[in-house]
């Protein structure tokens, strides 16, 4: 049996863990989470909880469309949002078409480089750098 020995001052190579690859996407669902307190566009409790179930929904249901496909959800939701956004808030016979004209188009915003922050969630497709999601008290070690 040989026994290692070393030499004064230098130290064991320590083997750990092999790193994990980076993911280049979030996953089917993207990651949405409630956005940082400091943000500016907050609102309410009910709305908040609605878009944290329903954006991931619409990025998964918009991530094998092409970019022509995503241009006309995105155009649509837009029109549908102002004709009929302060239905989406105040109530009104387009309500439920609004709010979901708004989950549609945060959907379509995730996908941009940083993802979006709006309405008190902040919702991405892809890792970037200062993600909210990246340290959010909600996520385990594992999917960081």
């Amino acid at each position: 049996m040989t026994k290692a020995t070393h030499s004064a001052g230098t130290v064991p190579a320590q083997h750990g863990p092999d790193p994990q690859p980076t993911p280049d996407t979030h996953g089917a669902l993207g990651r949405v989470v409630t956005a940082p307190e400091t943000t500016a566009t907050s609102a309410s409790s009910t709305w908040v909880t609605w878009l944290l179930f329903m954006v991931p929904l619409y990025i998964a249901e918009l991530r094998d469309l092409s970019e022509p496909e995503i241009e006309r959800v995105s155009a649509r939701a837009a029109d549908l949002i102002a004709g009929h956004g302060d239905d989406a808030q105040y109530g009104g016979r387009h309500q439920r078409s609004a709010r979901t004209a708004i989950a549609q188009g945060l959907a379509a915003l995730a996908r941009a480089d940083g993802g979006v922050t709006a309405l008190g969630i902040h919702a991405c497709t892809r890792p970037h750098v200062g993600c909210p999601g990246n340290t959010h008290p909600s996520l385990s070690n594992n999917e960081e």
